[in-house]
């Protein structure tokens, strides 16, 4: 409920109270945590505020909570809320209704029937710092909840570590697998490596309390659970003093990101006297909405599927204490820009745009519906059932807000991608000319050029130019050569992928600064590790629908695949083998010849793909005869029964058939230098600093810039202050008998 930038915050107070179930507060963005918190501890008539915190409780749809995060002192509380999904009903307007806001969650597309996530703040007991550092005694009633109610199993039906079935092999691993997840147990361990199988819901296993049971304890004292993998790493990092990493991987939809989160949340709940932690966790779940909204879209598979990988680095001081944290992306796919197959859509921010702007916004930025542009109604899929992509949008505009961009930068930001999708609406025709073999060609909507041009501030005349040309040296003169017609549609789209991607560059560098650690209060920086967290996009199969971005996924998969199989076969039998231990070794498959198919020198895909990009007169088709030619006698390779331009690769999870069409041109994305030197021409800074060589060189800059520009104010402000007290001193002594009269005056009074 808002009011003039007021919001009421409905605080939970539980067990603390048995008079109020829950009190209201009015409060607006920059009311602290603390200050509410005040407000309802002097409504319950409690003797100190500084004993209770904050709470952000995420519940399941029968009230059980299932996860919880303590806010610092200093958090916002209404900002934090309007993060939170779009409630399909306020649970305070039903009677009967559990205490949470709730939602339809975007899952797979294959999952119909997923539980709503459900959120509320409560207030809580504050924890003390001994809590986190001394031993946790085993409550009986934790015990009683947790174990025989989610976790236990009998020993003689179910196994929590699969190395413990008596009989190995994939029908009983399946079988145990089914078995447990039936049961309510979603963990497993194959060894050091925990298997997740989603349940599309939440269960109330994440609480502080569950936290606390996983501190410090080995591995095979507790059922499987993924705070047992986070208190792994973190301990380990503090005994051996060395970074750790943990790996994520699995099948589009299978969960990774959310799994990702639970990670973040318990490493940093771990930092002995968190606060800090708390801050970097929080930073890092408000750019979650930012980067989901351009880097995540539909599917085939799931609605809601990452599209490209991150790397999440949280570093350590040497006592235990989160020192900050840092974020790498990996290969954002960039072609569905322009391209999207049947059903699936392009990025969700696009939507959110569209559907959420005001009517100003969309006159300013030149927006149409999403059907009239030619990036967004290739597959003839809009919507997304169940999500209401206007909140979103203002949702995605907090996020935004909370991470660091003010108005300024999301206008410029929504500008650029305004002008990403005007591109695909550009129209080319062919230049009607006397020469037989003119086959160069003419813009066909030069209003379309001339909007882009005004929203990134580009001259009209050099966008078409570069658009449908090129300049090339030869003998020291400048030609001007004229692109056909497949040319210019190549460089349109190179430029609205590149355009894109150096804005999620830029995206994640300033989510980056957002995370920058500081240096520690004595002045000293901090020498401790860091773990670092891999959320890999999963293995991906759409049938005949399988492009080069499959390719370089399921490329990255089968590398992590080699990676399980080195560590968890290889390595430990040669390990028992040192250590003269009988054991018959396990049979598994190696994949190694399947990556020397990919990545061998010099014969490999990939180099066969680069070659056959810089060889002028190369094709897709000459590029798969080359691909069958060299490698059809390979165990990994297969051909199509039928004749077709396709692949086939046999991979760790099955074969997948790769479409060959565009596997060059996605290959070569690159934008080109007459496009790159307009938009350097461009006179809105952002636009030149999207396309800056080196982003993080252009951001530094930047950062150095305002520095030299605050340093000479403030001597300008400092030299203007001294001649105008200089000023001021030679009129007093210019006039001694009116300065003696002022001073009689004075005395008189």
């Amino acid at each position: 409920m808002e009011e003039n930038g007021r919001h009421i915050v409905r605080v939970y107070v539980g067990a603390l109270s048995q008079e109020y179930e829950a009190l209201s507060v009015e409060a607006s963005k920059h009311t602290a945590a603390e200050e509410i918190v005040t407000c309802i501890v002097q409504k319950l008539g409690f003797p100190n505020p500084h004993d209770y915190e904050l709470a952000e409780v995420i519940g399941n749809a029968v009230g059980q909570e299932c996860k919880e995060r303590r806010l610092s002192p200093f958090e916002s509380p209404v900002a934090l809320k309007l993060l939170w999904p779009k409630c399909s009903e306020t649970a305070d307007s039903l009677l009967g209704s559990p205490p949470f806001p709730s939602r339809s969650r975007r899952t797979s597309s294959s999952s119909t029937s997923s539980v709503p996530d459900q959120y509320r703040f409560c207030l809580r007991e504050k924890l003390t710092d001994s809590l986190w550092s001394e031993s946790f005694a085993m409550d009986p009633q934790v015990i009683k909840d947790y174990f025989y109610r989610f976790l236990y199993q009998p020993a003689d039906k179910e196994y929590p570590d699969l190395c413990q079935l008596p009989d190995l092999n994939e029908e009983t691993l399946l079988e145990n697998l089914r078995s447990r997840f039936v049961g309510g147990h979603i963990y497993t361990y194959v060894g050091s490596i925990l298997i997740a199988v989603n349940p599309f819901k939440f269960h109330p296993i994440y609480n502080p309390k569950y936290v606390k049971l996983y501190q410090n304890r080995r591995r095979e004292e507790l059922p499987p659970h993924i705070f047992a993998i986070a208190d792994s790493a973190y301990h380990t990092m503090l005994k051996e003093k060395r970074n750790q990493s943990i790996v994520i991987s699995g099948e589009s939809g299978s969960g990774k990101t959310e799994t990702t989160n639970f990670l973040l949340h318990h490493l940093t709940a771990l930092s002995q006297k968190g606060t800090h932690g708390s801050g970097v966790e929080q930073t890092i779940l408000s750019a979650g909405p930012v980067l989901e909204a351009f880097g995540n879209a539909k599917t085939a598979h799931n609605n809601n599927s990452s599209r490209f990988g991150k790397f999440i680095q949280v570093s350590y001081r040497e006592n235990g204490m989160v020192h900050g944290a840092i974020v790498q992306k990996y290969l954002l796919e960039k072609s569905r820009i322009c391209c999207q197959a049947k059903n699936e859509r392009n990025y969700h921010v696009f939507y959110y745009l569209l559907a959420g702007a005001s009517e100003s916004e969309k006159s300013l930025l030149a927006l149409l519906p999403p059907y009239k542009y030619h990036y967004l109604n290739q597959s003839g899929c809009y919507t997304l059932e169940g999500v209401d992509e206007s909140y979103e949008f203002s949702r995605l505009k907090q996020s935004m807000e909370m991470v660091g961009f003010g108005s300024d930068k999301q206008r410029k930001l929504f500008t650029v991608l305004s002008a990403v999708l005007l591109l695909g609406n550009v129209e080319f025709v062919p230049k009607k000319s006397s020469y037989h073999h003119d086959e160069s060609v003419l813009v066909k909507n030069p209003d379309v050029v001339r909007q882009i041009s005004a929203l990134l501030r580009v001259t009209e005349e050099t966008l078409t130019a570069a658009l449908t040309s090129k300049r090339a040296r030869v003998s020291g003169e400048m030609l001007v050569i004229n692109y056909r017609m497949p040319e210019v549609i190549s460089s349109t789209q190179a430029m609205a992928k590149c355009l894109y991607g150096a804005l999620f560059d830029w995206i994640v560098l300033q989510v980056n600064h957002a995370l920058l650690s500081k240096k520690d209060p004595t002045g000293i920086e901090a020498t401790g590790k860091s773990i670092g967290v891999l959320d890999i996009f999963g293995f991906e199969d759409f049938g005949n629908c399988n492009s080069f971005e499959q390719y370089c996924i399921n490329y990255a998969n089968e590398h992590l695949q080699n990676y399980f199989n080195q560590h968890v076969f290889k390595y430990e039998q040669e390990e028992y083998k040192k250590e003269g231990i009988k054991w018959t070794n396990i049979g598994y498959m190696d994949n190694t010849p399947c990556l020397s198919l990919i990545e061998a020198k010099p014969n490999g895909l990939i180099c066969i793909l680069d070659d056959q990009c810089n060889f002028p007169g190369a094709t897709n088709e000459t590029l798969l005869q080359k691909f069958n030619s060299i490698h059809k006698e390979h165990e990994f390779y297969d051909v199509p029964q039928k004749r077709e331009p396709a692949f086939i690769i046999r991979h760790y999870a099955g074969k997948v058939k790769y479409q060959v069409k565009e596997f060059r041109e996605k290959n070569m994305d690159l934008m080109r230098h007459d496009i790159v030197s307009v938009l350097k021409n461009s006179s809105l800074a952002f636009v030149r600093e999207l396309v800056g060589i080196d982003p993080v060189a252009v951001f530094r800059w930047a950062i150095l810039r305002s520095f030299f520009r605050a340093y000479f104010a403030f001597n300008e402000a400092g030299r203007r202050y001294r001649m105008a007290k200089v000023k001021s001193m030679s009129r007093a002594f210019s006039s001694p008998g009116r300065r003696r009269s002022s001073n009689n005056e004075h005395l008189l009074k």
